[in-house]
């Protein structure tokens, strides 16, 4: 196949084997985004855009694994999350909508809890335009883990978990709360093993890697 012919081609195809392993296994039905993230390198190669639009004739294998993996494929409308919140950030009323969620979510990255002013913000700021696009973006680049610890401990704490809210004495809910990166505990890994940046560096990226899931 002319993509193993190509270097960049075949080391993207061996990360997307990988990274979508248990998607292509039918493990899972939903797709991590380090799986959509692998795909849109491997449609960056030369070759790559070629193994999506083949025909598989009568190959069954084929078949099935593009079945599989059409859940996956990265729709021309996704916007990375870098992209997404340089975009908010020139954006006046996102921008602010985005100073209200850091104000009001600070416990939210240590894992703690989520508050009902803190899903309010998020709530408001998914109504706005360039907020929205944090909606649906893809973490990517450098900042991609971190981005991803994020998302995750958002879907947990704030839409899977019941609603809390815990009155006036919460200091996530005080507009002049501001988070003390001494007193917050954040893991020393991630699942995947990545190890985290220290605290003032990892508030820095939480700054500027916003990333909202959808309401359940």
């Amino acid at each position: 196949m002319n993509c193993q012919a190509e270097p960049e081609c075949n080391y993207a195809y061996d990360h997307y084997t990988r990274a979508c392993g248990p998607v292509l296994s039918g493990e899972r039905k939903k797709c991590p985004s380090h799986c959509i993230a692998s795909l849109v390198q491997l449609n960056q190669t030369r070759s790559g855009p070629a193994l999506e639009d083949c025909n598989c004739a009568h190959d069954s294998l084929c078949t099935s694994t593009k079945r599989a993996i059409e859940p996956c494929l990265p729709r021309t409308t996704s916007t990375g999350c870098t992209e997404a919140r340089r975009q908010c950030e020139r954006d006046q009323q996102c921008s602010s909508a985005m100073h209200d969620y850091l104000n009001h979510c600070g416990k939210l990255f240590s894992g703690a809890i989520c508050t009902n002013a803190c899903r309010n913000v998020i709530a408001n700021m998914r109504k706005i335009p360039k907020g929205q696009q944090l909606d649906t973006c893809l973490c990517d680049g450098t900042e991609r883990a971190i981005c991803e610890f994020v998302k995750t401990s958002m879907k947990m704490l704030c839409f899977d978990a019941p609603a809390r809210d815990l009155g006036s004495g919460d200091d996530d809910g005080d507009p002049d709360y501001e988070i003390d990166s001494a007193e917050t505990d954040y893991p020393d890994e991630l699942e995947s093993g990545a190890p985290l940046p220290a605290t003032h560096r990892v508030l820095t990226l939480l700054a500027s890697i916003l990333v909202l899931v959808a309401l359940v």
